[in-house]
């Protein structure tokens, strides 16, 4: 198989796997996880249900890898920029900032992955296994040691430092509060005001 040929088929297998990956989010949202099958997602991705199993075992492993990617993807963009030699308040700010600014602009994969925390899948997630769970442990712990944040639990901390965010978000997107750049800071402020010293 000459060069040309191998790339042009990686980019077709990409595409088939990107049109299963967003049909499953469309048809998650829109019917729940319960209502899907194979050959839904199949017919919606305008692919046989044989092509889903070249790239996943079966519908668990499908959802689970598509939760995993986006939550990836929303702790990527919530860590844009985040600079160490800031303040501890300055990181932790930014992070609001980062998280909910792209979690407006792709409702989609917050509905999705608020529709997986509610299933019995969740609980073979490791939270520690992604980066931005990582990150606002690390940060809360050198700011309990640099003696800016309570020196009480962790998960009570994180709790009140970024939970907010999720319920924010929902509020949003039933029409209860409209977030701009000013509403973050407002919010922002206060869950900093929770944690500080």
């Amino acid at each position: 198989m000459s060069v040309y040929l191998s790339i042009k088929m990686r980019l077709r297998d990409k595409k088939k796997y990107n049109a299963i990956v967003k049909a499953s989010i469309r048809l998650v949202n829109k019917l729940g996880f319960s209502g899907i099958s194979i050959a839904k997602i199949a017919k919606e991705a305008k692919v046989s249900p044989a092509t889903i199993y070249i790239y996943f075992e079966n519908k668990e492993d499908l959802f689970t890898k598509i939760y995993i990617d986006i939550r990836k993807k929303m702790g990527q963009a919530a860590m844009n920029e985040l600079d160490d030699n800031k303040s501890i308040e300055e990181q932790f700010k930014s992070i609001w900032h980062n998280y909910l600014t792209y979690a407006l602009a792709h409702i989609d994969f917050f509905i999705y992955r608020e529709n997986f925390e509610q299933t019995s899948m969740m609980k073979k997630i490791q939270h520690n296994d992604f980066e931005l769970f990582n990150c606002i442990t690390d940060i809360i712990q050198r700011g309990v040691k640099e003696q800016c944040i309570k020196n009480l639990s962790l998960t009570l901390l994180t709790s009140f430092a970024f939970m907010p965010i999720i319920t924010m978000l929902k509020f949003h997107f039933e029409g209860r509060i409209n977030i701009d750049d000013k509403l973050i800071n407002q919010a922002s402020n206060l869950a900093w005001n929770a944690v500080k010293i």
